[in-house]
């Protein structure tokens, strides 16, 4: 296998940049024939033109260039990120939280408000299913997840994890002067995933006071869920959190709020290690 030579990239690169040889050797503080050189020495490896030499005007980069280009954009960019993030001055600036999809909006805000005030972080937040969060988290290209399904895990895992909140289960619907058994015979009813553990109660209390009552769908995403309730005539069983806002301005309303039924959210993270530990500090879960 044969090994790229990132100076030769780094060279390129700084050319492509700033869209000269000329300034590149400038920056790189060597003659622009050296800079020329090692370009050649890359092309020569790769096999590929980066730069189209058939007009004197201005640096063109062909199509493999542009995408060698953007390669090492990435590249260099992970490299600073790298040293930044192992400098001692630095080691906690950046934290890295992922977000199942699912989740509401308003509880990441909540949670992850200590850190948003804060000026000593930049925080990051990517969206994403519970396997492609967990993969990533392990891999250390996150350092945290919340989520709104507990985490299988035994003792010999390197993840630990903690509730964080719970938030009530209600019935909300658009304002209106209708009864809650009224709007279920008009409108239906949507209903968490089947699989969230609410549910199944939910309908058994649906069963016992609202016998036949239509179910419209079973919707594994809390902004969806309070969506629907916005848009239609149907009620819609949501975490209280999903809709506080609504709640707020009164555009929707509670039909019925249940005792003991809750929506769980978790934050999920390594056992070890000073990204960790300032997190649950933060949360003030420490």
């Amino acid at each position: 296998m044969k090994w790229l030579n990132y100076h030769h990239l780094y060279y390129f690169w700084t050319v492509a940049k700033l869209n000269s040889f000329t300034k590149a050797a400038e920056e790189l503080r060597i003659a622009q024939s050296a800079v020329s050189l090692q370009v050649a020495q890359l092309e020569d490896f790769l096999g590929k033109t980066l730069i189209d030499r058939s007009t004197s005007k201005k640096l063109t980069l062909t199509e493999e260039g542009q995408l060698v280009f953007f390669q090492a954009e990435d590249i260099f960019r992970q490299g600073r990120e790298l040293v930044q993030s192992l400098s001692e001055d630095s080691l906690q600036s950046a934290l890295r939280f992922g977000a199942m999809g699912s989740l509401s909006k308003n509880l990441q805000i909540r949670l992850l408000r200590p850190l948003l005030e804060s000026q000593d972080f930049e925080l990051s937040v990517d969206v994403g299913d519970a396997e492609t969060l967990l993969a990533r988290l392990h891999k250390f290209h996150l350092d945290a997840i919340l989520c709104d399904v507990p985490y299988a895990h035994s003792e010999g895992e390197p993840l630990i994890q903690r509730q964080v909140a719970r938030e009530p289960f209600c019935l909300v619907a658009k304002k209106g002067s209708m009864s809650l058994a009224d709007r279920l015979s008009r409108g239906g009813i949507y209903l968490p995933a089947r699989s969230n553990p609410a549910t199944s109660e939910i309908q058994s209390f649906l069963e016992h006071h609202h016998r036949g009552v239509k179910i419209q769908g079973y919707i594994d995403d809390i902004a969806l869920l309070r969506l629907l309730a916005n848009e239609t005539d149907s009620v819609v069983a949501i975490p209280r959190v999903g809709v506080e806002m609504d709640l707020k301005e009164k555009k929707l309303i509670v039909l019925h709020q249940f005792k003991g039924l809750y929506q769980k959210f978790y934050l999920v993270l390594r056992q070890k290690g000073n990204r960790s530990k300032t997190i649950l500090k933060l949360l003030h879960q420490s």
